[in-house]
């Protein structure tokens, strides 16, 4: 694709950013992930999809930014709730295509977007979902859940309840984030505060939660 994100020099500082990152992805990947980043831009002049525009920036605030949880991720089936354009978890199953990721969001525009992408880059392990979060079906239940600043903390809780109480794991993406927030959870939950270090951004933390007393099913 002929667009200002599949550059040379945007392929280099892709490379240079998971260096810093200290991750690792095949050169097939990468392109992917450069050819996502060119039609989100393409699309993004008609549907306004995401306020950062500019190529370079958006490896930083959309891969990079995307890629900081890989680490934690466990399961086999993810679920990225308010995913929008599909971050995290469109760019999450490029780089891990041996797990399964339903991209959830109300807005049909960004669901047939995303429905485009899985299309144009062959992704099998992708399932772009039109829905609310808080009517969310019981089943299939991930066994983790992306939600990359969506709501506060007890709020998500609240919509996520039905698939957190059966052991499903929330994997928050935050800024800085206030004590009173992760207090606010109430004590059925269990919070963790995880440090994200990215290279050139602010700080950022990735809060994991699952019930005090969750029943795997």
């Amino acid at each position: 694709m002929a667009d200002d994100c599949s550059t040379p020099d945007l392929s280099s500082a892709l490379s240079q950013e998971l260096d810093a990152l200290g991750q690792h992805l095949a050169p097939e990947q990468m392109e992917r992930l450069l050819v996502y980043l060119a039609e989100l831009q393409r699309w993004n002049r008609a549907y306004n999809l995401t306020a950062v525009t500019d190529p370079a920036e958006m490896v930083d605030r959309h891969l990079i930014d995307s890629l900081s949880v890989r680490p934690f991720l466990q399961g086999r089936l993810i679920a990225d709730v308010g995913t929008g354009a599909g971050l995290p978890g469109m760019v999450l199953a490029i780089a891990e295509p041996e797990r399964k990721f339903m991209l959830i969001d109300s807005n049909g525009k960004k669901v047939r977007f995303l429905r485009h992408v899985a299309r144009t880059l062959a992704l099998d392990n992708v399932e772009p979902i039109q829905a609310r979060i808080e009517n969310l079906p019981a089943q299939p239940r991930p066994d983790d859940i992306l939600a990359r600043a969506l709501a506060p903390l007890p709020r998500m809780v609240q919509w996520l309840e039905p698939w957190l109480s059966h052991g499903s794991r929330l994997l928050a993406m935050k800024g800085p984030l206030a004590d009173e927030e992760i207090q606010d959870i109430g004590p059925a939950w269990r919070a963790r505060n995880h440090p994200l270090h990215l290279p050139g951004q602010g700080e950022r933390c990735l809060v994991e939660i699952t019930a005090a007393a969750s029943t795997r099913q």
